[in-house]
């Protein structure tokens, strides 16, 4: 019996098997697994769709490669994910809700786009999926579904400054639609910035005469401007009184309306105490309270927004007294939270914005600190405090130590790119003598016990 011969393989089939899966199917089937909606690629000036892919990441990569500043990126629902350059929208949520991001630098923050609604687009991340913006000095990262993007060329309200009898006015927009804006003085203009120009800036301490400039980065200024009232740190003196305060509440009509009228004492003699700025807290109390007539105020004596967030204003503590409530913002509050280097609140012990200071964490206004600094600035018309209370403010090009009166022990330790404000007692054989953030025994930071006579040293050569 004969053995049947086996039929010979075709080495060339087996190749071009192996060929189409390893180049056809396979990919094929990642590509179909990876689908993650349909994206269009469109022209915002005309309308024109250049092209549509069912992966971001192509979608993308045809964008970079149109040189066309109006193209775009769409999803099926019209919603714009990416821009060449262009303006990012926050008022896209009642205003009992925040928006929440992670900054360049990994910390979790919030803003209510409802107290500031433009911020300035810094780019989409690679799945679409985030939006990378820029407002009241912080760099960050937030879904993107929270906001919304629009091309700059387009006509909408957005934020600027301009100069005014020697003020700097921020003119701040809270609707990019409908075109409504709030004007304040933050402080004394610049030198640099002229009258009858108007300016943008999304730091408020570089200023371009465009948004176009914003977008290409062409400076007015070469060093940034720190507005001084903004910037001054709680460990202060003020040296206003009383009567300033109730001739500042009279120019606007308040006297008895007002439960801070002739109530300054309260604000001194807690000064005295606790060895914080009298006028910050006052300026904060006339932020905070509507001049001191707020619900929260009257009924509450809180003076300050103390627990009244945003999504539940009446959650709002109720104190005593306007005493008691002006000593615990002072005690709990302050010392032992926003000016103690060792509390996770703590961003330096100013007003500030969004990267720096109270703002950080204190509200969901990203123009907080620059309210409760206009206050603060009218209230010192006459530059009192200003001239007495020496102060320096700088970015930090690498990590700066605070040492105890020793001039061994490190405090506390400010990091390479933060905003730093000092307050400058005086100088002493190549080191500042300074108002340190927190009380100091033993050359130790010590929150429990009172300020008097605490001081700290920074050395000159590293705060430059």
């Amino acid at each position: 019996m004969k053995q049947k011969r086996k039929a010979k393989k075709n080495p060339l089939i087996l190749v071009l098997i192996l060929f189409i899966l390893v180049f056809v199917v396979i990919p094929f089937t990642i590509l179909k697994i990876t689908e993650d909606g349909q994206y269009y690629v469109e022209d915002l000036n005309t309308s024109e769709v250049h092209a549509s892919y069912k992966h971001y990441i192509f979608a993308s990569f045809k964008m970079d490669t149109i040189d066309s500043q109006y193209t775009c990126i769409k999803n099926d629902e019209g919603k714009i994910l990416r821009l060449h350059s262009g303006i990012v929208n926050l008022k896209t949520k009642d205003v009992t809700e925040n928006t929440e991001y992670i900054t360049d630098t990994d910390e979790a923050g919030y803003v209510n786009g409802n107290y500031g609604a433009d911020a300035q687009y810094l780019g989409t991340s690679f799945d679409g999926k985030k939006v990378h913006f820029k407002i009241s000095g912080v760099q960050a990262w937030t879904d993107i579904n929270n906001v919304e993007l629009y091309s700059y060329e387009d006509s909408y309200m957005l934020s600027t400054y301009f100069v005014y009898n020697g003020s700097l006015i921020h003119t701040i927009s809270t609707d990019l639609i409908q075109g409504n804006v709030n004007s304040i003085a933050i402080g004394p203009a610049p030198k640099f910035l002229k009258q009858d120009t108007t300016y943008y800036s999304y730091d408020g301490h570089y200023f371009y005469t465009s948004y176009k400039n914003v977008v290409k980065d062409k400076k007015v200024n070469k060093e940034p401007y720190y507005n001084y009232y903004q910037y001054i740190p709680h460990r202060t003196t003020s040296y206003l009184n009383n009567s300033i305060y109730d001739a500042y509440l009279s120019k606007y009509g308040i006297n008895d309306e007002s439960i801070l009228y002739n109530q300054g004492d309260i604000f001194f003699n807690i000064q005295d105490t606790y060895s914080i700025n009298a006028s910050m807290m006052y300026a904060l109390a006339l932020n905070e309270s509507g001049l001191g007539q707020s619900q929260y105020a009257v009924e509450y004596n809180n003076l300050f927004g103390h627990a009244a967030i945003d999504e539940n204003p009446d959650n709002a503590n109720q104190y005593n007294s306007l005493s008691d409530c002006v000593k615990q913002h002072a005690y709990n509050f302050l010392q032992q939270g926003y000016l103690n280097p060792d509390d996770t609140r703590y961003h330096g012990s100013w007003f500030g914005d969004k990267a720096s200071g109270i703002n950080v964490n204190y509200a969901s206004d990203p123009y907080w600190g620059e309210k409760a600094a206009s206050f603060y600035y009218h209230l010192d018309e006459d530059g009192i405090d200003q001239k007495k209370n020496v102060v320096k403010t700088i970015q930090l090009s690498k990590n700066l130590k605070v040492y105890a009166p020793n001039k061994k022990d490190v405090l506390y330790t400010y990091n390479d790119g933060d905003i730093v404000s000092i307050h400058i007692l005086k100088e002493e054989n190549g080191y500042y003598k300074v108002s340190s953030e927190a009380p100091v025994k033993n050359n130790h930071l010590d929150t429990n016990i009172k300020y008097k006579n605490s001081y700290a040293y920074i050395k000159k050569s590293n705060f430059k």
